[in-house]
């Protein structure tokens, strides 16, 4: 879970891993923007089809902090 929103900007890399789903499951994205309007959620990129440089074109999810994990986060092999 992130505590601080005011250390995150646009560009970092996070993983979205709810209380709800399994260990194994979660899903990586980039924040496309930190909101003035609330300080508990931010706009996050998931599916960009890998084009992860290119971020700020694709629509982007409202996500709140207690459901996003700093980095992203890879299957271990």
């Amino acid at each position: 879970m992130i505590k601080d929103i005011a250390k995150l900007k646009a560009g970092d890399k996070v993983h979205y891993q709810p209380s709800h789903y399994d260990t194994d499951t979660w899903e990586n994205g980039i924040i496309k923007e930190v909101p003035k309007f609330t300080m508990t959620a931010v706009r996050v990129v998931y599916n960009c089809n890998s084009e992860w440089n290119r971020y700020k074109e694709y629509t982007s999810a409202l996500t709140n902090l207690r459901d996003l994990h700093i980095g992203w986060k890879f299957k271990e092999e």
